[in-house]
């Protein structure tokens, strides 16, 4: 038995992992939802950069709504046993994403919380390595 399987028996790793998927999946869900037909992310002016950005998004319609329902999907599917895995994987480009675009437009708190977001999903990961490692075995 490796190190990281010995570290997965400790109970407070245990209550962390259910924490990080529990956050993980109801961040994407709520975001998600801010995304749907109707509803605006944020009432920031458009002088500002960060309203600027998000009402180009919010403008290209049928994008803007894509994620959201993507966000909702993959914030459902990591409360379900059988899909944590795949939602795990299907979040990091969208957290990594989501940091960037909260560096480059330099909001204000916004790198901290999304930094903690990839580590979470890091977490995640780590935690289901295993199934991971025929993805990187040599094909036959």
């Amino acid at each position: 038995m490796n190190t990281l399987d010995l570290l997965k028996e400790k109970l407070i790793l245990k209550v962390f992992y259910w924490c990080i998927r529990a956050g993980m999946g109801l961040t994407f869900v709520l975001s998600g939802i801010r995304k749907l037909p109707g509803v605006k992310f944020t009432e920031l002016p458009i002088e500002n950069p960060v309203g600027a950005y998000f009402f180009a998004m919010h403008e290209t319609g049928f994008y803007w709504n894509f994620i959201g329902y993507f966000q909702i999907f993959v914030g459902l599917l990591i409360f379900f046993n059988r899909f944590v895995v795949m939602s795990s994987l299907l979040m990091m480009p969208v957290t990594v994403n989501i940091f960037l675009v909260s560096v480059a437009l330099k909001m204000t708190g916004t790198p901290y919380i999304t930094s903690a977001m990839i580590l979470g999903n890091v977490f995640l990961l780590a935690w289901h390595y295993k199934n991971y490692l025929s993805l990187l075995e040599k094909p036959m």
